[in-house]
Order: structure tokens, then C-alpha cells, then sequence
């Protein structure tokens, strides 16, 4: 039977997945990858260590699976908005300033001096913002300008180990979108926006694909190491986001997808480009299916806020569940799933690393809200749940707001693993929440793109028409989604008061720190 790998760069790690014509896993390998934090609000990785990662969560797929030599296509899916940039030897220069990093917001400023905010839209269906191509070259060129003079490519994170395999260069129009360099309507480069922001645009790969075209083959090295066959196609792939939507369906119009990673994002399928005039973060792009466009709203420490607390306060905690063959995540859910929602008042805001959708602020920090004595490690837990899961609902709002009906929305992510968290989601989005066959979103997005590409299937549609299923159905909880409602108006009182201030301390943080 013929198979597919689907490798996802996600920014915890690497993920391998290898799936059958017919939708089936048949293995999956991963590896953990660090992020650099060398000041604050900056963040980084190298990409030296993506490649390590990939290897060996490819090498463990392939094992697991034992159907290496039927893998008929490569696909790959990654983080958005990160900047690789490359020299003309195709190596790395520094570490990747990825999609956590804030350092540019100056550089935003200027862009916005430069160009009125309805031709950014009419361009590039977006507000400017720091994660983009285009602030964090400005801030480079400025700051870096030797490194700079010698980048010859800037490459997002798949596009990058997507070289390491078929020594080719290129991207595609999904992450693309996130430049800030690209005409998003046209799906094509804009020359207007490097000429106004003075980018030279032999600075992108020449070759902007549809995702699931055809973009190298399989070099002959890389598939002795593997255990592949040499000069397998690999497709241009997408962003994590319309990967993931690939992966759990939500290729039509209308469709809403909620994934719970590092990140937190709504994702949506649209027939054109979403722009949104009030400069709320939310984004527009092209979908990796052709034709269509997506929208999505961003919360930058989703999942990670779970992850924060587990390395801080159970960090012993995970070192001896570990040892028993124990899973951490699975005994804070337990905990948290002895607290009654809302948390008696504890409220939980999870800027860790400030946050984009709706408020778009690089000051925005952590806080719990609303400490009492008699809150407990469990009621700690629950709120960082309820907390992320509010910021998601935001997104949902400014939809509603647009006069989107939501009544399903399609979980992805670690969120997806959870019955608790399922809840949580169902109760607090007031609609029905589903799991797919695919819990893999991204990586199952990246492999059902190959499959295409390779010639099983005609069309994205048609594969998601057979590879993509209902799991499971969570319906709204009537009680908890009246509590949920008070308490998500709490949630959203909390910034505007702090939002002053925030900038207070920020200003603090940078005069004190060494």
C-alpha cells in the first residue's frame, strides 16, 4: 500500500508522521527542540538542531512504520514567521529569529510611517506585526548590518529542512503570507512592498509554490539514511496553521478549527482573503488548498503555559512520574479536573511572552487574578487551562462580531487529547467541539498534501473527503457555560486596566536588567 511522510517543524520539536492511502497512522517519530532566549522578549533556534531533530524523528517513524520503502511522497508543515537566513553556501546565519520573538516592534512603527494601514490591507491582508519577514530584516539590516550584507536567502522554518533533503530552494504561498512581502489576493510577491520598504527582493526564494506542488525530489544520501527510496517527490508544504487545517479537514468554507500547541490558534477556511480593519492581530493568508484563503487569531503562550507549569512548580513532580513511565500533563489535567469552573475567581492571563490576538502587545505579561488561601495546585491548574482557552474564545468573538455562525469547531493539538480540556473548550466557545481521526494536525496536513502532490489523489478535498473523519462529538455543557460567560467577562476587563502599566514595567525591566 502505498504511504506518505508527513514531517511537521513544530517549535517544541520535530514530528514525523507516516500515513497510508487510506488514512491510517503507521508511525510516528518526534524530538524536542529548545528555544533560546538571549534577551528579554527575544526568541530563537538554531537551526542546526531542527535538522538533528528531523533526523532522528524520521529515522524512529520509518522504524516504527516498516514501510519505509513504500513512502511514495514528502511533505512537510512548520512554524510560521520564523527568519532563517541563509548565506550562499545554504548555511545557516545565526540562530532563527522565530514567531515568539518581539524585538521589532520599532521596526513595525516605521513600516506603518511608511505605508497607510488600508494599502498594507489591500496588499497583504494584514496589519503589520513584529513576527513578519519584513520588521525583523528592517531590524537586522539596522542592527546586524555585516550579517546582513552577507544573507543570501531568508527561509521559513520547513522550507529550510526541506533544502537539507532536495538541496533546492523554495516556499510556498501559506507561510509566505506571513512576510509581509507578498500580495495575498494575488498569490504573488508584491514589488510594491519591497520597493517601499527599500528590501531587495532577490532576498526570497524565486520559486513561490502551491503547497502541495512539486518542489525537489528526495536526494540519494538522505534516502540511504532513511531507508527511502532516492528521488521520492517532496511538495512545497504549508504553515503549521493550513497544514493542520489539511489534517483535520477544515478545507471548506465555513469550517473552524481550535489547536492548543505551544501556541493557541482559531483557525478558519474563507473564499477570500479575511482582512480585518480594526487592528485586532488577526491574520489573513492563503490556504494550502488552492483557491481558498484562512484566517486565524493567535495566542502566543497556549499549550506553552501548560508546559511553563509544568517545569516550574511540577518540575519535581515530572522527574519522578517519568521514572514510573508516567505521563506529567496527564496528572496535572487530573488535578485540575478536581476544581469546579471558573476556579472560585481564579483567573489567569497567559501573556507569558506578550500576545497577539486581539490585544497585539509585546509588554503583556502573566497574572493570576483573583489568589485567594484557599486556591490549591489544582485550582492552579484548571485556571491555566480556563485562561488559555478564553484567550482562543477572543478570536472566536471578533468572528462572531463578522456574523460567522459557529456551532462545531474542530480541536487539534494537546487540547484535542483532553477530555477535560475538550470541555473546557465546548463550554467556553458555546458550540460543539470534534476530534478527528487525525490527531496529528500538522504533520497529517503535511502528509495528505505529499499524497496529492504524489498523484494518489486529484485534489486536497478529495484526499481530506477520504483520509479525514469525525472521532468524537463534545457538546456545551449548559451550567458551566453560564459560569464561563461571567467569568470570561472578568478575563476581559483585565488588560485594558494593566495595559498602561505593562508598559510601565516593561520600561522597569529594561533600565534594571544586566
Amino acid at each position: 500500500m502505498e504511504c506518505f511522510l508527513g514531517i511537521d517543524a513544530g517549535t517544541s520539536g520535530i514530528k514525523a508522521m507516516i500515513i497510508d492511502e487510506k488514512g491510517n497512522n503507521r508511525g510516528i517519530g518526534y524530538c524536542e527542540c529548545d528555544i533560546i532566549s538571549p534577551n528579554p522578549g527575544w526568541a530563537e533556534q538554531n537551526p542546526k538542531t531542527w535538522w538533528h531533530a528531523c533526523d532522528i524523528a524520521v529515522k524512529e517513524a520509518v522504524l516504527k512504520s516498516g514501510c519505509g520503502k513504500d513512502i511514495k511522497g514528502i511533505g512537510f508543515s512548520g512554524q510560521m514567521q520564523g527568519s532563517t537566513f541563509i548565506n550562499k553556501n545554504l548555511e545557516p546565519i545565526g540562530n532563527c529569529i522565530i514567531w515568539l520573538d518581539q524585538r521589532a516592534t520599532q521596526e513595525v512603527k516605521e513600516i506603518e510611517a511608511i505605508i497607510p494601514a488600508n494599502e498594507m490591507l489591500n496588499i497583504t491582508a494584514n496589519h503589520c506585526l513584529n513576527s513578519f519577514w519584513a520588521p525583523k530584516l528592517l531590524w537586522f539590516k539596522k542592527n546586524e548590518p555585516k550579517a546582513y550584507e552577507n544573507i543570501y536567502k531568508i527561509l521559513f522554518t520547513k522550507d529550510y529542512l526541506r533544502l537539507k533533503i532536495t538541496g533546492e530552494l523554495a516556499t510556498e504561498v501559506s507561510d509566505a503570507s506571513f512576510s509581509f512581502l507578498m500580495d495575498v489576493e494575488g498569490r504573488k510577491w508584491s514589488k510594491e512592498m519591497f520597493s517601499k520598504l527599500g528590501i531587495d527582493s532577490d532576498i526570497v526564494p524565486d520559486k513561490l509554490a502551491e503547497s502541495c506542488d512539486v518542489v525537489g525530489r528526495l536526494k540519494k544520501d538522505i534516502a540511504i539514511e532513511w531507508g527511502l527510496h532516492e528521488g521520492i517527490p517532496v511538495v512545497a508544504g504549508g504553515g503549521d496553521q493550513p497544514a493542520g487545517g489539511v489534517g483535520t479537514g477544515v478545507v471548506k468554507t465555513g469550517r473552524l478549527g481550535a489547536t492548543i500547541g505551544t501556541s493557541g490558534v482559531v483557525f478558519g477556511c474563507c473564499d477570500k482573503p479575511f482582512k480585518d480593519v480594526k487592528n485586532r492581530a488577526t491574520y489573513s493568508l492563503a490556504h494550502s488548498v488552492p483557491g481558498k484563503w484562512c484566517f486565524l487569531g493567535l495566542v502566543l503562550t497556549a499549550g506553552g503555559s501548560f508546559k511553563w507549569l509544568r517545569d516550574t512548580i511540577f518540575a519535581d513532580k515530572k522527574t519522578s512520574l517519568a521514572a514510573e513511565g508516567k505521563d506529567i500533563y496527564d496528572y496535572m489535567t487530573g488535578l485540575a479536573a478536581r476544581s469546579a469552573p471558573g476556579c472560585e475567581g481564579l483567573v489567569f492571563l497567559p501573556y507569558l511572552n506578550g500576545e497577539k490576538t486581539p490585544v497585539s502587545d509585546e509588554n503583556a505579561r502573566g497574572v493570576f487574578f483573583g489568589l485567594s488561601s484557599r486556591h490549591s495546585q489544582n485550582d492552579i491548574c484548571r485556571s491555566v487551562m480556563e485562561g488559555v482557552t478564553f484567550a482562543l474564545r477572543d478570536t472566536i468573538e471578533i468572528l462572531r462580531e463578522f456574523g460567522t455562525d459557529i456551532n462545531e469547531v474542530r480541536a487539534n493539538g494537546g487540547g484535542a487529547k483532553s477530555d477535560l480540556w475538550l470541555q473546557m473548550q465546548a463550554d467556553i466557545y458555546k458550540a460543539n467541539v470534534v476530534t478527528m481521526n487525525m490527531e496529528e494536525g500538522p504533520a497529517a496536513g503535511a502528509a495528505i498534501m505529499a499524497a496529492v502532490g504524489s498523484g494518489a489523489f486529484a485534489t486536497v478535498n478529495e484526499a481530506c473527503d477520504s483520509i479525514v473523519r469525525i472521532k468524537k462529538v463534545t457538546e456545551p455543557n449548559r451550567e458551566n457555560v453560564k459560569k464561563y460567560d461571567d467569568y470570561y467577562q472578568t478575563y476581559g476587563a483585565l488588560y485594558p486596566v494593566l495595559k498602561d502599566i505593562y508598559k510601565k514595567q516593561a520600561s522597569n525591566v529594561g533600565k534594571h536588567i544586566k
